[in-house]
């Protein structure tokens, strides 16, 4: 696996650092499977109906290196099976006991999001399910960039600015990528704020998931940064 040549970008500003929380998968009907291996936890996303890796986020106090390494491992697992996490992390000799911590945990959590499944109505089951992905996916594609964007921006309006204000922060939407990944530039306290690449993220991308596409991500802009900033945090 490469890795990216610009290691203090990736450790000052990583895409997945953050948690994903119990509740958040049962109430998408989802597997979550968390597991740590020494000052590294990761979350793992899992649609139990094929198996496939969702989202991924970790957690870690081990330092810009292991930061940046994480990084990069949990974005190489989302959109693999489940099954392919003992091949993808051979490179990763940091975290060498994780494949087997992961893949013997899937399971018991695979049988804990059917069971949440079974709890509920059936207009947010027909969400959790295959058909019903394919559903939303086939009316988010039929979307100009446009209309998606106007969908984002109703939902930050309604559910996200007002809380990042409270705060002193913002954000601007710059665009979408690929259909799926929501560009954003940070405002405020907002920018340079470690909660804006963590908890704050986590929590723009559950509303657009919820009010708007299940699909969506979110992606920062990763602001330059000179070696001695980077090495004075």
């Amino acid at each position: 696996m490469e890795v990216s040549l610009n290691i203090e970008q990736l450790a000052r500003f990583p895409k997945r650092r953050g948690a994903i929380f119990q509740v958040e998968a049962d109430n998408k009907g989802l597997a979550l499977v968390d597991v740590k291996c020494g000052t590294l936890k990761i979350y793992v996303l899992i649609d139990p109906d094929t198996d496939l890796i969702l989202d991924t986020k970790f957690f870690t106090y081990g330092g810009p290196l292991l930061t940046a390494l994480a990084d990069i491992l949990c974005e190489g697992l989302v959109g693999k099976k489940i099954g392919d996490v003992q091949s993808l992390l051979q490179d990763f000799q940091a975290v060498a006991n994780l494949p087997a911590m992961v893949t013997e945990a899937y399971p018991e959590k695979k049988n804990v999001a059917f069971a949440a499944r079974a709890a509920m109505g059936s207009e947010k089951l027909k969400a959790c399910t295959v058909e019903g992905r394919e559903e939303a996916d086939a009316e988010w594609n039929a979307l100009g960039e446009s209309e998606k964007l106007d969908k984002i921006e109703e939902c930050m309006n309604e559910y996200v600015r007002a809380m990042l204000a409270g705060d002193g922060g913002g954000l601007e939407v710059l665009g979408i990528k690929g259909g799926k990944t929501v560009m954003i530039r940070y405002h405020g306290a907002c920018a340079g704020c470690g909660a804006a690449s963590g908890g704050t993220l986590v929590y723009i991308e559950d509303q657009l998931q919820q009010h708007v596409y299940y699909g969506l991500i979110v992606e920062p802009e990763i602001q330059t940064l000179e070696i001695g900033d980077f090495y004075a945090h």
